[in-house]
């Protein structure tokens, strides 16, 4: 059967990922037309994110009450985000049921985001909706006198929307025809900023008996020469496809120099062996991997864009959500989170939009609909200011390295944890629960 588009509809998702799905789903509850396109011929299965905090659960649950709990079945909730030294010293511990009083969901989920995906996108399809994969698009213009965008894909179909959700990554094609920038957020100049860090991403299975100095149960932070080390454990599957706890676990890495594209298990095991847990200890053995099931490298240059929204001269939109409209790097694990927030807000703006404008038109009088998007612009540009600030403020603790000024460093932050406070505070916002639009 072939898998062809229709030749209009009223918002058109380009990009099938998690802040694309979750605008899918927003839009299915308030029952507004839509097509979700991706270039890819089906999800990936890739080492990505792997953290889902409150806020995201809670903005799912606002459309489908039971997703959360499906995710969080086929996650591991990690209620705590251990820091140590080299030595194993505690550094701070950072409590998530410090929130208790807020949400349901006082932890940090453990979940591949592939596995987000998939249930997303069962969701998707229960209401009804295709993904149609294997769409990519090559030419968008304004059509109908700019009320529309008339989008071409390299199939050579042609589809006419008059919102379009630009939720296509980090090097999203309709954020550059918008001629939307990104900045340095902190020098504005055009471009992502300079911070050098590097830092590989893996899934790998570690022998048994596994060390007890690695956590089963949550977030593992090392700290010290050379950059962080970071376990994560993660739910695998038995034969039956069922959730089962074993040794899988997502490593991040930070690196000082450039790494190999798809680091394998003699270069992974290195540096858990240089400064891993057990690395420095004679309690401990360092855990040793069996298998590398997925590796990867990544950059952090923070980057935010000048603004969210793009209007046609006729009222047609591109609206930027997710990746496509921020970039940093994987401290407190903020990325998927924040792009299912801003999807599932993006659908409420487009419903306040479209049904403004079906009154306006109805009653005969005009309506502000640039004050509606200009609105979902300035929020979204101002929490991802925010989640970068974080996230870089973070990213300055995981460096590491030797001297006196890492040392002061670490030895404030075990001072300043030690204020009750404090970890409410920065569970608080590594949540993401204060940045949900006020009604």
């Amino acid at each position: 059967m072939i898998d062809r588009l229709p030749s209009s509809t009223e918002v058109c998702i380009v990009g099938a990922g998690p802040s694309g799905l979750a605008c899918a789903l927003g839009l299915a509850a308030h029952k507004i037309p839509f097509v979700i396109v991706d270039a890819l011929e089906a999800g990936h299965n890739s080492s990505r994110a792997v953290l889902v905090q409150a806020s995201a659960l809670e903005a799912l649950g606002t459309l489908h009450p039971q997703l959360p709990e499906e995710l969080i079945s086929a996650g591991i909730q990690s209620k705590t985000l251990t820091t140590i030294d080299l030595q194993e010293r505690l550094v701070f511990r950072l409590r998530m049921t410090d929130i208790a009083a807020y949400t349901k969901y006082a932890f940090s989920l453990l979940i591949p985001q592939h596995k987000v995906e998939h249930q997303m996108r069962e969701y998707v399809r229960g209401g009804g909706n295709s993904i149609h994969w294997g769409k990519r698009a090559t030419d968008v213009k304004e059509v109908v006198e700019g009320s529309q965008y008339e989008l071409r894909f390299e199939s050579g179909e042609v589809l006419t929307a008059r919102y379009v959700v630009a939720a296509d990554g980090s090097k999203s094609f309709l954020r550059a025809f918008a001629g939307i920038r990104f900045i340095d957020p902190y020098t504005k100049e055009a471009g992502p900023g300079k911070n050098d860090l590097s830092f590989v991403v893996a899934d790998v299975l570690f022998a048994s008996p596994l060390p007890t100095n690695v956590p089963r149960d949550g977030l593992q932070m090392m700290i010290g020469a050379g950059g962080v080390v970071l376990t994560a454990p993660m739910r695998g599957e038995g034969s039956d496809g069922a959730p089962q706890n074993n040794n899988l676990f997502r490593l991040y890495l930070g690196v000082p120099d450039t790494p190999p594209r798809s680091p394998d298990a003699a270069y992974l095991q290195a540096i858990l062996d240089a400064r891993g847990p057990g690395s420095h200890s004679k309690l401990h053995p360092v855990p040793h991997i069996t298998k590398v099931l997925d590796s990867s490298r990544y950059r952090t240059r923070p980057a935010l864009v000048d603004r969210y929204v793009h209007r046609a001269k006729g009222g047609a939109y591109i609206l930027l959500v997710g990746d496509s409209a921020h970039r940093h790097g994987p401290a407190g694990g903020q990325g998927m989170n924040m792009g299912i927030c801003e999807g599932v807000e993006l659908a409420q703006v487009i419903n306040e939009h479209h049904r403004s404008a079906f009154d306006a038109e109805k009653s005969g009088t005009t309506h502000d609909a640039v004050q509606i998007m200009d609105a979902y612009s300035t929020h979204r540009r101002s929490v991802a200011a925010q989640v970068i600030d974080l996230v870089e403020s973070m990213t300055q603790v995981e460096k590491g390295g030797r001297g006196w000024g890492p040392y002061f460093r670490v030895t404030a932050l075990w001072a300043i944890f030690k204020v009750p406070f404090v970890n409410g505070v920065l569970a608080w916002k590594i949540s993401g629960l204060g940045h949900a639009k006020k009604a």
